[in-house]
């Protein structure tokens, strides 16, 4: 006997300990019948999950289900379902996007102008280049901590001074991903 006709004698066994991890009926025969699908193409050697000739080791297909079960809950948790529509991207002002754009841009780079000259600096140079924290570190002799502290508090304060801006932005539309 084939090992899927020795797994299919104890099909409704099977079936019983999937329903026993809390699955409904419905999904524990498919869960099951994918058990089947792996064990079929996994399994190279039928003798390693038996107990004897014709008994299966009914605690290796017990973990087996049980791990496919787990691994169906944890990617359906994953999926949201809402009943509301996002907004048509093509029903968004663009001239109104842009707008609250360029004023989220402008506002922030008044905000870095009126810092300190050396935050100033540093901040301008980190967003406008391609350098990496430990690059600037390493051309200007500046500690990484330093750079990364300067860096850090500017975007703080940006997101505070700039909130109001930034949520007018929201609304026009313009989504940030």
């Amino acid at each position: 006997m084939s090992l899927l006709e020795l797994l299919a004698t104890k099909h409704k066994d099977w079936i019983r300990m999937v329903r026993s991890f809390g699955c409904p009926e419905h999904l524990a025969e498919d869960i099951v019948q994918e058990m089947y699908i792996r064990m079929h193409k996994y399994v190279e050697t039928p003798e390693r999950i038996m107990y004897t000739e014709t008994e299966v080791n009914t605690y290796f297909v017990y973990v087996a289900l049980r791990n496919m079960y787990t691994d169906y809950a944890k990617a359906k948790s994953k999926v949201t379902f809402t009943d509301q529509m996002p907004p048509d991207r093509y029903d968004l002002d663009p001239v109104e996007q842009e707008q609250a754009m360029s004023d989220l841009v402008d506002q922030i780079w008044d905000e870095v102008k009126s810092w300190h000259w050396y935050d100033n600096k540093l901040f301008t140079i980190y967003m406008n280049s391609e350098m990496s924290m430990r690059d600037l570190s390493s051309e200007t002799k500046i500690s990484l901590r330093s750079i990364f502290n300067t860096i850090k508090n500017g975007k703080e304060r940006i997101q505070t001074n700039c909130k109001e801006t930034y949520d007018t932005y929201k609304e026009a539309g313009e989504r940030p991903w």
